[in-house]
């Protein structure tokens, strides 16, 4: 057996490409002019099938093909197949092969798969997998033993591919978290026990980029002005958390709150502060129609509920939607009763803390 390749298995989901070396290995130490690995949601329309693959070939006009034409005639998409075993074309074609198939069976003769083997890894937290092997003519079939060999790695595969979902899955989970908090308005740095920066969120990308009220110096968090004393008395303390406001002196003021993160199941490694940015000038106005749906507003009272909510008076409002004073003033009336907001400050942060600003359809 290969047993170079129980390692690499296993080194395949934490590559910074996974599975990309590992096909290329697999190409080389079974002889194959190609290899790849299918991850397909389950149920999933083709849009969410992942392909990694290495071959012998220029692949770019045949994947071309593939994905635009013979894909809906491969066996692996409709065909049975059993965890742990491992299938030739015979056994994934019935004897009296249709025309669908012999066209299949043309483009792999002419992208050099005379031969395959295939393989179902499982279904890992929603997600498909499946491994593939190809040959020429010129290379032969694989033999019983070849066969056998790679029968043997297949749980080894199980296994690194459900490694894979779970990283995948926590990936995702931590994409989603902070792309919750930029929708809310929140930016977010995470720091280690060093204060080098382990982790951002869009919203923090941003503001860090401006770098009006703070900065990014290397991989570090670097705070305009006199905040940068209060942020390492906020880093020093062992309270709840902090709040400083940093950028004033450059008219871009920014709130941060600054709380430590005690890791109670973990061995500490990883952020240790987390670091909460709230900047005012980019609170965006949500949408029209988002606050008619929330608040059941016309469509004029929605426009001159988003127009207070920006900063505006009544009057301004009024000449931005070309209505005359009084009539702005009875809309500005009606968006007050229809919330039960008492002046327009109120109005502002019911707007800014509603839901609505996640709605996006």
């Amino acid at each position: 057996m290969h047993s170079d390749l129980i390692g690499a298995i296993y080194d395949a989901p934490l590559a910074s490409q996974p599975w990309c070396d590992l096909t290329h290995q697999f190409r080389r130490a079974f002889a194959c002019t190609g290899t790849m690995m299918k991850f397909s949601r389950r149920r999933a329309h083709d849009g969410h099938t992942r392909f990694v693959f290495d071959a012998a070939w220029d692949s770019r006009e045949s994947w071309r093909l593939y994905n635009s034409t013979y894909r809906y005639l491969d066996p692996t998409c409709d065909h049975p197949m059993a965890v742990g075993s491992v299938y030739g074309f015979a056994q994934m074609f019935a004897p009296a092969s249709d025309e669908r198939e012999e066209q299949y069976m043309r483009f792999c003769r002419s992208i050099g798969a005379e031969h395959a083997l295939f393989a179902f890894l499982g279904d890992y937290r929603g997600v498909e997998a499946w491994l593939s092997l190809s040959r020429d003519a010129a290379v032969g079939d694989f033999s019983d033993a070849e066969a056998s060999e790679i029968t043997a790695l297949l749980p080894h595969f199980g296994r690194a591919v459900d490694i894979h979902a779970r990283l995948e899955a926590e990936r995702n989970m931590a994409a989603v978290h902070a792309a919750a908090l930029a929708d809310l308005g929140l930016g977010v740095i995470l720091l280690d026990s060093t204060g080098a920066i382990v982790g951002t969120n869009g919203l923090a990308d941003m503001l860090l980029d401006r770098g009006t009220a703070i900065a990014r110096d290397r991989d570090r968090l670097k705070v305009r002005g006199a905040g940068a004393a209060a942020l390492r008395r906020s880093l020093g303390a062992a309270g709840e958390g902090q709040v400083i406001v940093v950028g004033e002196a450059e008219a871009d003021p920014l709130h941060v709150l600054i709380k430590p993160w005690h890791d109670e199941q973990g061995d500490g490694a990883g952020p240790a502060y987390v670091i909460y940015l709230d900047s005012p000038a980019d609170q965006a106005v949500p949408r029209v129609d988002a606050l008619r749906r929330r608040f059941g507003f016309s469509h004029a009272e929605a426009r001159m509920a988003a127009l207070l909510a920006s900063g505006r008076t009544w009057e301004e409002a009024g000449t931005l939607m070309g209505v005359t004073p009084a009539s702005a003033r009875t809309y500005g009336k009606r968006v007050l009763a229809r919330t039960g907001a008492r002046r327009q400050a109120d109005l502002v942060r019911m707007v800014f803390t509603s839901l609505c600003r996640l709605d996006n359809a």
